[in-house]
């Protein structure tokens, strides 16, 4: 028993000097935290589409506030900086999309 014990601790060793022996340790716990991520990630969305990035301050709070010029046009306006900005649906070449 102590001479097979001997050996394992050996290869042990060698192993230990194995940088992707090393970085393979760690994965279980990268992994544990990436899914505690995710589950977070996934429970603040929980179905709802995610506001766009606003263009002036970058937040993800541009909402649209209304429709214009009988729905050729839109009006969006960020809720953390309170600009807005016009968008034109009649002059896009992807009509209708954002």
């Amino acid at each position: 028993m102590g001479v097979s014990m001997g050996i394992i601790d050996e290869v042990l060793k060698v192993l230990d000097r194995i940088p992707i022996w090393k970085r393979l340790q760690e994965v279980p716990s990268e992994v544990d935290d990436l899914r505690s991520r995710i589950a977070a990630l996934e429970e603040l969305v929980s179905g709802k589409a995610l506001a766009d990035a606003c263009p002036f301050c970058g937040k993800r709070a541009f909402r649209l506030d209304r429709s214009i010029m009988h729905g050729r046009a839109e009006i969006w306006t960020c809720q953390e900086c309170k600009k807005s900005r016009e968008k034109r649906l009649d002059l896009s070449p992807h009509r209708g999309q954002r």
